[in-house]
């Protein structure tokens, strides 16, 4: 009697040890858990490939006929060659060691895709279900290789400012990428460029802070700038450096370079430095003055005297100076025949570059006084001629004396 009763014991806890080990491993339902365990490329580019492997466990009872489908939306879609749905069939528990799947998918990235981690929708279903288990917060990575915020152009008002002014330099940046981007830094560094430059910031300092600029958006940013006085002409190139981050807190720097062009109206005068013509109808050297009255340098000065019915030219019409700095002077000298009544007006073209490399080319008239021959020998412009006369008087003795003899000789 004790025997069958400890028999039975014995078989009761059996019993109860396989209850326990089939509520561990078999449950009352298949339980499947689904995770997406790999994304190639990850993170993907927008307008690109991916593949995505899903893993299906069962940590319940068998699970029959099982049917796994995902669901994409946007920015998402299947190949074409590619079934939403796949027929897993049955799925195995634990002790079977036929309790896990894995199940592939290739899709491909809207172009417009958004850096961000984007939801992907799945669902599944067995013949132990009622109906289908839909499952989302599963996430694909997407992500451009470099969020590109440019410099779209950019420009200073006015174009070209002068030394002691003020210039606005405009700069357009534009979001390339398909997302936003934050914390943007534009910094002018206007003493690191590697030369002095002759700027200062006004109004505010050289950096600008905005919090976040749209995707494919433009963002303007201004900076207002005082030119020194003594500043010299010329194209100072200025670093500009751009720092900022993606939604996925991507760290960007970049640095390109704008220009600010220095430099002011050119101021060149043209005088009268000497002549030796004083009366209509002569001839003689005519000495021109050219003075660079102006802050920038003026460089390939080109003089050259334009003939007209009173003003001839004898010889070389034109006279090359070069290069003449500000604040100096030179000289070019012309043999001119001059025909006029008061005064007659030379025409002077002047051609020239300036630091800029700027093309000027400006007519002059340069004032030339006539005088009579009284006035002229008066003011002590014209010397009276006497050698003339003198030889005449030599002359008429030379024949005097020449007849003297003769008829002395006859005698």
């Amino acid at each position: 009697m004790k025997k069958f009763i400890l028999l039975v014991m014995f078989v009761m806890l059996a019993g109860a040890a396989s209850a326990a080990v089939n509520t561990q491993y078999f449950g009352k339902a298949p339980s499947i858990i689904v995770s997406l365990t790999k994304q190639e490329p990850d993170p993907v580019e927008p307008g690109k490939q991916v593949e995505i492997s899903f893993k299906l466990d069962n940590n319940g009872t068998i699970a029959q006929n099982v049917v796994f489908e995902i669901l994409p939306e946007y920015p998402f879609s299947l190949l074409p060659d590619e079934s939403s749905s796949k027929y897993i069939g049955t799925l195995g528990t634990y002790q079977e060691g036929k309790q896990s799947v894995i199940v592939k998918y290739k899709l491909r990235v809207a172009q417009d895709a958004s850096d961000d981690n984007h939801e992907i929708k799945v669902r599944y279903k067995s013949d132990n279900l009622d109906s289908w288990v839909t499952l989302e917060g599963l996430k694909i990575k997407v992500q451009t290789h470099d969020a590109i915020l440019a410099v779209e152009n950019f420009l200073t008002v006015p174009a070209v400012t002068a030394p002691g002014d003020k210039t606005k330099l405009r700069i357009e940046l534009k979001n390339y990428a398909t997302s936003l981007l934050k914390d943007i830094k534009i910094s002018l560094n206007i003493d690191q460029s590697g030369e002095t430059t002759p700027f200062a910031p006004v109004g505010s300092t050289n950096e600008k802070v905005i919090s976040y600029i749209e995707p494919q958006a433009d963002l303007p940013v201004e900076f207002e700038l005082l030119v020194d006085s003594d500043a010299l002409s010329k194209s100072y190139k200025i670093p500009l450096v751009i720092k900022y981050s993606d939604i996925l807190n991507k760290n960007y720097s970049k640095t390109n370079l704008v220009t600010i062009v220095v430099g002011d109206t050119p101021d060149l005068g043209v005088t009268l430095e000497r002549t030796d013509v004083y009366t209509s109808g002569s001839s003689g050297s005519v000495v021109l003055r050219l003075v660079n009255k102006g802050n920038p340098d003026i460089k390939f000065l080109n003089v050259k005297v334009l003939q007209n019915e009173n003003v001839k030219v004898i010889g070389a019409d034109e006279v090359y100076v070069g290069k003449l700095d500000s604040d100096d002077f030179s000289t070019a000298e012309f043999k001119l025949y001059v025909n006029g009544r008061d005064s007659v007006e030379i025409p002077v073209e002047l051609t020239y570059k300036d630091t800029n490399n700027n093309d000027y080319r400006e007519k002059r008239e340069v004032e030339l006084k006539m005088y009579s021959s009284s006035d002229a020998k008066n003011f002590g412009v014209k010397k009276n001629n006497n050698f003339g006369w003198i030889v005449a008087v030599v002359l008429v003795i030379g024949a005097a004396y020449y007849y003297y003899r003769k008829r002395k000789g006859r005698k």
